[in-house]
């Protein structure tokens, strides 16, 4: 059953980690086509903030998506 459960999480985990990737990545990908940044700098500080995000939302949106495969698979 633990097996189980780890399997789901981990499953969860690339599902939302590959997510989150894709729509980070299309949200940097037009911010630099719209020009808002123009320095350097402010492109940086952009970049670690969208780094943040990840980091802090990845874990959460992990276990939504493994309530969710959890409930479809039973």
């Amino acid at each position: 059953m633990l097996l189980q459960i780890f399997t789901l999480y981990i499953e969860s985990l690339l599902l939302t980690m590959l997510v989150i990737l894709i729509v980070l990545g299309l949200w940097i990908g037009l911010r630099a086509l719209s020009g808002v940044d123009k320095t350097a700098k402010e492109r940086q500080v952009h970049l670690y903030d969208m780094i943040m995000i990840a980091v802090l939302t990845i874990p959460v949106l992990s276990f939504a998506t493994m309530s969710i495969l959890l409930v479809l698979k039973a």
